[in-house]
């Protein structure tokens, strides 16, 4: 029998991935060098293929691994009711997220990557979310890619660091959180949730020689997810105001790039307004003289 309390927990979202998602689950469990707990959570997927993988990673890993399974894709939203569940069940001061198409075996970090990112948060007491830098190995190749690289490329400031760590602001896929990150008291992630972070802290990425591999990227190709997936997805991200990619919206069917153009501004702003509600509320209640490590 495990002991919750003794482990660090680590979250993984995931929806139709695959084999992408083994890599990932595998990876974690040979990476890592302390006791963790995985809590899968399925935003209800439908690929017959990830369903028997999930399956099959439940009886690998039934000690160490929960499955959630979502009746509804809602994108990061259905992470929440998880997030509250784990933060009862584990004493550590902090949780990790990723996507389930990340692949941790090459990061470099010393003595694991998880290790590694729980010292940084320990020593850098102003940080309140930290991801693990991507590797740029396939999409510098890539002449369609090169949008995201020049996106990446402006994270890493080098006048603007904490020690080693890279003041990023950008929601980041692989990251480790403080519990009381946010704004918003109750943890929860919600769409652009780098903005809900409390203003005293910082969003920060590593140094760009500890990197994972986004597994993903290999899909964001013409036609290599199919056109029920891609219209789901443009869809749960226009209805929760999350940016996308051009490459995916240009791979959905007529009706549902049409959805995306009339809604998906409308439903931004209400995400916006939502988000300046609890900054000012967070403001009146703290007061700016009262924010940690202010004086």
């Amino acid at each position: 029998m495990v002991n919750l309390d003794s482990t660090f927990p680590i979250v993984v979202m995931t929806r139709n991935e695959g084999k992408d998602l083994i890599n990932c689950i595998n990876s974690i469990f040979e990476t890592t060098k302390i006791d963790i707990k995985i809590y899968l959570v399925d935003n209800n997927s439908d690929d017959q293929e990830h369903l028997a993988i999930l399956t099959s990673l439940n009886l690998r890993f039934s000690d160490k691994l929960e499955i959630i399974k979502n009746k509804k894709n809602r994108w990061i939203l259905g992470l929440n009711d998880t997030l509250k569940k784990v933060r009862n069940l584990h004493s550590s001061p902090y949780f990790f997220i990723t996507d389930g198409d990340i692949d941790f075996s090459n990061c470099k970090a010393k003595p694991c990557w998880l290790s590694y990112l729980i010292s940084q948060m320990d020593s850098n007491i102003v940080v309140g979310k930290l991801g693990l830098s991507l590797d740029w190995n396939y999409i510098s190749t890539q002449d369609d890619f090169s949008e995201i690289l020049d996106q990446e490329r402006s994270l890493y400031n080098e006048n603007k660091k904490i020690n080693q760590l890279y003041i990023a602001q950008v929601d980041t896929t692989a990251t480790i959180f403080r519990w009381d990150w946010s704004m918003e008291s109750s943890g929860c992630l919600y769409p652009d949730h780098m903005r809900y972070l409390r203003p005293e802290l910082y969003s920060c990425r590593t140094d760009k020689e500890l990197v994972v591999e986004h597994l993903g990227w290999y899909k964001y190709k013409i036609n290599t997810l199919p056109l029920k997936t891609i219209n789901s997805k443009v869809i749960c991200f226009t209805i929760v105001g999350a940016a996308l990619k051009k490459e995916i919206v240009s791979q959905a069917s007529i009706i549902t790039k049409v959805f995306n153009c009339l809604f998906s501004r409308p439903c931004q702003i209400y995400w916006i307004l939502r988000r300046y509600y609890f900054l000012c509320f967070y403001i009146i209640k703290k007061g700016r003289r009262l924010f940690d490590g202010q004086k």
